[in-house]
């Protein structure tokens, strides 16, 4: 750190990671809505006491991913478009297109939360949970009283199809650095369960997190063993800071602000889309049980 503070460039990977959380978060919760502008490079700076180069390579980073336009001289535009909730007129649909916002605002408005989640990071489920967090702290009826988390991860050993370097397919960097970002959204997302269950009535936390050596190509969300919501992993090819002014060009995916689809069952219907539901909890259980660790 500089004596004001601030970051030095060298060692900014933890901090570009956490202002491109925040902001992610912010676009999410649409304090940025699509069309808007970015406050400048120095107003960020100056909010995350970090360097104008910290700031500028998470807007790099965002630029990349496609969430904005930035040009020379006029600063940086939304243009990511966050998906909205659905109307009351379609609420009552059991399979329907939603944003993961809304999943997980939906979700966690239950008197006892029972979340399973099969992804290849965390990052998303944090970004969201987070987003949602000051809501729920600010109407402490809406808080489970319980709430029980299953995540199952890749394992850490094995070899990830992405993100992968274009021009080197060994190189190892890009695959360290996304696990780094994963662990780090791990433990945001612990702490976020934490606070709640420390300033709400959540009387009862159960959260782990174990490893399969399988590497997901979407997205599983399965609430309370009658709902789900899953969405895919769209690969694109952008480039990737690895620290410093290195740049990669690789092949990585592309989530965080994805729709998905969402699955509903009821209890005295036997149709298809209720059995599917099940067979993914099934299939889920049978993962947990016996080949994670």
């Amino acid at each position: 750190m500089s004596d004001d503070g601030r970051d030095e460039a060298g060692g900014a990977v933890g901090a570009v990671e956490t202002v491109l959380t925040e902001l992610r978060r912010r676009i999410l919760a649409q304090e940025y809505p699509e069309g808007s502008m970015l406050p400048s490079q120095r107003e960020l700076a100056t909010s995350f006491v970090v360097s104008r180069d910290t700031v500028q390579r998470a807007l790099g980073e965002l630029r990349e991913e496609g969430w904005i336009k930035s040009r020379q001289g006029s600063g940086s535009r939304v243009v990511i478009k966050v998906p909205q909730t659905t109307s009351a007129a379609d609420d009552t649909a059991r399979i329907r297109r939603e944003g993961m916002s809304w999943f997980v605002e939906r979700a966690f408005a239950r008197a006892e939360v029972r979340l399973d989640v099969f992804c290849l990071t965390s990052e998303s489920l944090d970004a969201h949970l987070h987003m949602q967090m000051g809501r729920i702290l600010a109407s402490p009826a809406l808080v489970p009283e319980k709430i029980r988390l299953r995540m199952l991860l890749p394992d850490r050993g094995m070899s990830l199809p992405v993100p992968r370097n274009i021009d080197a397919r060994d190189d190892k960097r890009v695959v360290e650095r996304l696990l780094a970002i994963s662990d780090r959204c791990l433990s945001s997302l612990e702490n976020t369960l934490q606070n709640l269950r420390a300033n709400g009535p959540v009387k009862e936390l159960d959260f782990q997190v174990r490893r399969v050596p399988v590497a997901p190509m979407f997205k599983l969300f399965l609430l309370n063993e009658t709902e789900a919501f899953q969405t895919m992993y769209v690969l694109a090819r952008r480039r990737i800071p690895l620290g410093g002014t290195e740049l990669v060009e690789a092949v990585d995916i592309l989530s965080v602000g994805a729709t998905g689809t969402y699955f509903d069952t009821v209890d005295d219907v036997d149709d298809a889309q209720s059995a599917w539901v099940k067979d993914q909890q099934e299939w889920f259980d049978s993962l947990w049980e016996h080949l994670a660790e």
